[in-house]
């Protein structure tokens, strides 16, 4: 029996191939099977070694593939696929290949990390977060497709939500044409059908929340509702995953890349787009809401505007204080009160 086996898995609907390296970077070879939970577990018993460490690239498969193949090996590690330029940019790629090359970067260390849920229940409290989150784009897509179609048709006054209402039927009989009224009528009732199921979909993720305290603590900030709490909640799982705020910040799209070679600067200095867009678009919309009453939120925003000159950075500023007020008030177990605003000096832009 070997002492170290490095396995790489790519997983796909009607097939898995697992690839397996030994201690010593000799590659044994590839084994194909159908993708199945029993298929997986027979596959991962059948290489005989005291430690088997299992490779991943991040997919709509990895999570449950990982959950399988837990118990059966010592680690597994679900890989960014994005980090793994010597994998999708090879010209010569196939199954076979892509797990050699993915047992080779786990056994050289050389994998980055994707996190997962710690358990199901995390897991489904964030796919019920997502899922709102879905049925709400969906609504505007439908809703500017409304709009669209009565001003391609003549109807320009739609401007507000009184399109959409009960007064919608004023607006249909604006429209000369029978057959464009019944495609704005068949668009109505996708609206009005996802809206009910937008609402039933709220309820399900207010009720999954109940079970997690920070919640109502993230509730009292200014700007922070019911919803932007839940949101922030599922996407971060636990504080503890990132080891400081500026992590977090680059994973909430608000950390800057600064790109050099040399000591000299290859472009200009951004916003990282890596990471999660609906934890920035959450922090703009509290940054947003909390400008509309005095609050220390608003007071912070006043002190770095005055500190910075530019509302560009005073608000991106703000919404990295948003995000490391309730991250720390998280790590720490603690109750949110305003002075975690105002007893720290403004933060500088990085």
């Amino acid at each position: 029996m070997k002492k170290v086996a490095y396995l790489a898995m790519d997983v796909h609907a009607g097939h898995c191939v697992l690839g397996h390296m030994d201690f010593d970077g000799t590659f044994i070879g590839n084994r194909r099977f159908p993708t199945s939970e029993q298929h997986i577990i027979e596959a991962l018993k059948a290489i005989k070694a005291k430690e088997k460490y299992l490779a991943l690239e991040e997919s709509n498969l990895a999570y449950w593939a990982a959950q399988v193949a837990r118990p059966y090996v010592t680690d597994v590690i679900s890989s960014d696929p994005k980090e793994n330029a010597l994998i999708y940019r090879s010209p010569n790629k196939r199954d076979k290949v892509d797990t050699h090359k993915l047992c080779r970067l786990l056994r050289l260390g050389e994998l980055k990390r994707v996190y997962h849920p710690e358990n199901d229940e995390r897991a489904i409290f964030k796919a019920a977060v997502q899922h709102y989150i879905d049925l709400r784009d969906q609504q505007v897509v439908l809703k500017n497709k409304i709009k669209a179609m009565y001003r391609h048709w003549g109807v320009i006054d739609v401007a507000g939500q009184a399109v959409y209402g009960t007064t919608r039927d004023d607006y249909l009989k604006r429209v000369k044409h029978l057959h464009i009224r019944n495609q704005l009528h068949r668009l109505y009732c996708l609206m009005d059908k996802t809206e009910s199921m937008q609402k039933k979909a709220l309820k399900a993720m207010k009720q999954l929340g109940r079970k997690y305290p920070e919640i109502k603590q993230f509730e009292k900030m200014p700007g922070i509702g019911e919803i932007l709490s839940h949101t922030f909640d599922a996407f971060i799982q636990t504080p503890h995953r990132f080891a400081d705020k500026r992590k977090l910040w680059r994973y909430c799209r608000l950390g800057i890349t600064d790109r050099s070679s040399d000591g000299k600067p290859l472009g200009f200095k951004r916003l990282d787009r890596s990471g999660v867009s609906e934890l920035k678009a959450l922090s703009y919309r509290a940054w947003l809401c909390a400008l509309g009453s005095d609050n220390e939120v608003r007071r912070f925003y006043s002190r770095s505007l005055r500190r910075t000159h530019s509302h560009v950075h005073a608000r991106l500023n703000t919404q990295r204080k948003i995000i490391a007020v309730m991250y720390g008030m998280w790590k720490r177990g603690e109750a949110y009160r305003p002075q975690l605003f105002l007893d720290s000096p403004p933060m500088s832009v990085v």
